[in-house]
Parts: C-alpha cells; structure tokens; sequence
C-alpha cells in the first residue's frame, strides 16, 4: 500500500495558464467510453478497471490530462494492462453517484471482477500516478481490496412503518447540527474546505425557530462576506465553485449556473432581513453576470458552466482586457438548468427587473418545448448542433417536475402545471418501485446510495403535494410511502455531523426535509 498512501500525500493544487478543456477522444490513453454495462463486455479482459471521472469545465481534470496522461510511459502501461473508462461526469451523472464520487477529477480502480479497489479524488502528477497503478496491477484481485475501502458507504434498513418519533426529530436535529459546525473562526461550514450551500442556508433561514434565527442570519452573513472576499469575482460578477482550505483560499474558478443563482437568492434574502450594501452589490452583480454571460441569447436559455481559468481570474480589469476570456460551454443541462430557474423564479420577489423575468420564461418555453415536443426530458442540449442528447435520468425528472411545479404556482400558468404533470407520470411509470416504494434510479445501488435516492424522492414528493390530483388517488399514497421510508434517515444523519470530512450531505438531506415539512402540515390539516 505504500504507493497508495504516497499518493495522497501527493494530491496536489497549483497555478498554471489557462488550456482549453481536455478531450479524451485525443488521449495516448486508450479509452473506452463508459456505458453502464461496460464493466461486463470488458471482464473477459480479466484486467483491472481504470475508471476515469472529468468534466469540461473541470481546471483539475485537465492538469491531469496534461501532465500525467501525455507521458507515453503512464499510457503505456495503462493500454497494456489495465481497462481504461472515461466518464462525462455531467452526462453520466449516476454512475458519478454509482461510484459516490465526491469530486474532480475522480479515480476509481476496480478489481478485474468489477468490485471496487480503491478511490480517491485529486490530481496526481507523472511518477506518483505511475506508482500507484503499478501496485493497484500487483495488488488487485477478486475480494481485494485498498486499505480503508472496506466500507465508504451508508447502511441503511427502512422501517416497516413510519417511524413517527424519528421522523418529527429531523428538521430539529438537522438544523442544530449545522448551526454547531459553522467555524467560529473562518466562518462557513466546517473546518476544511470552503464552500457556499444554498439549499442547506436558505432551509436555516426558513425553519429556524424564533430561538435559532438570530444565530442562523449573523452566521450566515459572515460566512456570505467571507465569500465574497475569497471566492467572488468582483469585476465581472459570480461566485468561484469552492475553495480548498479552511481560510478560503486557492479557489476552483469553475462558475457554475444553479450555485450562482442559489446564491444571489440567498444573498437577497439574508440582506432583506440584516440589510448590507456589501450583500446586496454581490447580489446584483451576480445576478447581472447569470443574464448576460451565462444566458444565451440565440437559444433563449441559461447555459450551465464558465470554465476555470486560474490566470484570468488573478488578473485586474484592464489586464482582462488582453487576455482571453474563459469560455462558457456550449452546453445546456437540463438538471441544471432546472435548478437554476427554480431559483431565479424566487429572486422574482425581490427584483423587479421584467427583463430577468422575460428571460425565466424563455428558459421555461426552451424545457416545454424538449419535454412537449421531443419525447420526453432530455439530458443535455448541444448548442453547436441545437440538438437534445440522451434519454434523462430520474433526477432531471425530478429536479423538472420541481421546477414546473414551483413556476405553475409563481405564474399561474396551467401550461406549467401540464408540463410538471407530464414528467411526474413518467417518472412514475419508470422509476417508481411498487415494492419499495420508492422511487429507484436503475443506474445506482438502492442500497448503498440512500441519500441520493431521499434526495430525489423528497423532489418528486414535493412535486406530488403541489399538483394535488396530478396523479388521482395513487399520489396520495406514493408520498406517504416514500416519506415513510426514508423516516429513520436521522440516524445516518446524525453520524454525518459526526464524521463529516465535507459538507454537501447536507444539501441532500434539504428536499427530504422539506417534503417531509409540507406531509406534516398536510396531517395537521386533514
């Protein structure tokens, strides 16, 4: 194992000038692009699995292209003995949860079976990724195993039936832990690195008792300023995806569409109740950044992604001007693009720009026209070729039947309601497992992957409750089935609060939370 453990002492960050994003269809390395059955096709190989996690917008991804993959010994030695997977990260969106990748790029080896090795997330350089996949040739086999693989994933048995004490417990025990594990210091949650989570800040903002709400708007506000200061653009606009150390610094510049978005709305809401110009220009700003740069006019829509560019971002206004600037992908995911819009539609409430609202409804006229006209919800939209690719997975049904169902009750408008009525039945139709009851991603482990499926359980439930009859009687008892399922969820919940090395679990756990907030005031009303 010493290899492995001197690779992740070696996983590294740095500086270098920008490059366009990394294609694998280029690489020394012969890959394979990634199916969900291509562990099977490829086992009569009886090689070990090389499984490769990028994305376009991905900075790091690219360094590790760049500097390790180009060595014709790494390539070498990884055609003659290993299988060698690419995965599109945002195309192959539940083999990323499959596999519970916490990051990019993401490494997984499998064992020449197909059961997992060994993991990690990072960039490894050369000699050190070359030493690594040299004991993993030496060291894997069937029931083998890296040291701390044993288990990396949550244990959960659903209750027989709802579990009443449990489940009233949650939205409590939640809030509480995250308003213990804001750093007293730095600000932000945790003590790692540092990142903006909107669901997890609005949810406190919204559920806080009259107790925790003081607490909740100054903990989040500092930790908003503290972004600001670190992971903010403060010439063009938008928030950095994260930084890596506790005190916010060494950004990953990638911006991202729905974290932007959820973060202006944030910021709107947290200045509404302790008013702040730092906020409020961050919020504008941002907001005039998601609709000029990241809205394309031709299309009619929010793209997804602006690309890292680590120099760009070091330099002043007047020296961007001789610089290129980093490209926004010509992308569109409809996941994403779904999320974006649903909190666009809030930021409604306290703007008052008609030209922010005639842009939401032609992104939601662009998704009516895919889902009504194009058989059915799609994963992506090429802008170069303006045409839909590959079938949507249950969580851009989820995360659309959301989006319709919110923008049906903002705009009134029964066009929407259709829509959100139209994706819901799909997903039941093919995700929803009568015998679990729940709905079950086929691409991902029911039972090794719990927190995504609450997840995207608790967005269809809260789609469910808003269309009413959408599904006649039958919807009625898929909401109490599935909140009864995941009602013993505390416990891991608790143990995450415990452990936790990063803090996107809690955005997981909010759409359960919420779901489950709108079953009970149901109760309290019948």
């Amino acid at each position: 194992m010493a290899a492995i453990g001197l690779a992740v002492a070696f996983l590294v960050s740095g500086v270098t000038s920008p490059v366009f994003a990394y294609e694998h269809q280029d690489s020394l390395v012969d890959f394979v692009e990634y199916a969900e059955d291509v562990v099977a096709k490829n086992r009569q190989q009886s090689k070990p699995y090389f499984l490769l996690f990028s994305a376009e917008w991905c900075h790091w991804c690219r360094e590790f292209a760049e500097n390790t993959l180009v060595r014709q010994d790494v390539a070498d030695f990884l055609n003659e003995n290993f299988v060698n997977v690419f995965i599109d990260t945002d195309i192959h969106n539940s083999a990323y949860v499959r596999y519970r990748a916490t990051g990019l790029p993401y490494t997984v080896f499998l064992n020449p079976d197909g059961s997992l090795y060994y993991q990690y997330t990072g960039t490894l350089y050369g000699d050190n990724f070359l030493e690594v996949i040299k004991e993993v040739l030496t060291e894997a086999g069937v029931g083998k195993y890296a040291l701390g693989m044993e288990s990396s994933h949550i244990s959960y048995v659903p209750p027989s039936s709802l579990a009443v004490t449990d489940l009233t417990t949650m939205p409590d025990s939640f809030r509480q832990g995250v308003l213990d594990n804001f750093d007293p210091t730095e600000h932000g949650l945790g003590r790692g690195q540092k990142s903006i989570f909107p669901r997890t800040f609005l949810y406190l903002l919204e559920q806080a008792d009259a107790a925790e709400r003081e607490q909740a708007v100054q903990r989040i506000s500092k930790t908003l300023e503290q972004a600001i200061d670190r992971i903010y653009d403060p010439v063009e606009g938008g928030f950095f995806r994260y930084a890596e150390t506790r005190d916010w610094k060494i950004p990953h510049f990638e911006k991202f569409a729905d974290l932007n978005a959820g973060i202006v709305l944030l910021l709107y809401q947290v200045n509404q109740i302790a008013p702040s110009a730092k906020l409020k220009l961050a919020a504008d700003k941002t907001l005039a950044y998601l609709t000029s740069a990241l809205f394309d006019a031709e299309i009619s829509t929010f793209l997804s992604f602006q690309i890292a560019d680590t120099y760009y971002y070091s330099v002043n206004e007047k020296q961007r001007e001789s610089v290129v600037k980093p490209r926004v992908m010509d992308k569109v995911f409809t996941g994403r693009l779904a999320i974006t819009l649903g909190y666009l539609i809030q930021i409604l409430d306290y703007s008052d720009d008609r030209v922010l609202e005639k842009k939401i409804r032609k992104s939601l006229d662009f998704l009516v026209g895919m889902i009504m006209k194009d058989g059915g919800v799609k994963r992506y939209y090429v802008v170069t070729n303006n045409q839909w690719q590959q079938s949507g997975g249950m969580s851009d049904h989820a995360q659309v039947a959301k989006l319709f169902a919110d923008a049906a009750a903002y705009f009134d408008d029964s066009r929407y309601t259709e829509v959100a009525a139209r994706v819901l039945r799909a997903a039941v139709i093919n995700y929803f497992d009568a015998k679990k009851g729940i709905f079950i991603d086929p691409g991902v482990d029911d039972s090794t992957n719990v927190e995504y499926l609450m997840e995207m359980n608790g967005l269809l439930a809260q789609s469910i409750i808003a269309l009413d009859d959408a599904l006649g009687s039958s919807g009625l008892t898929i909401i109490e089935s599935l909140i009864s399922y995941f009602s013993l969820m505390g416990e891991p919940l608790e143990d995450r609060f415990w452990n936790a090395v990063g803090w996107e679990f809690t955005e997981i756990y909010v759409p359960y939370l919420q779901a489950l907030e709108q079953y009970l005031s149901m109760q309290n009303t019948s």
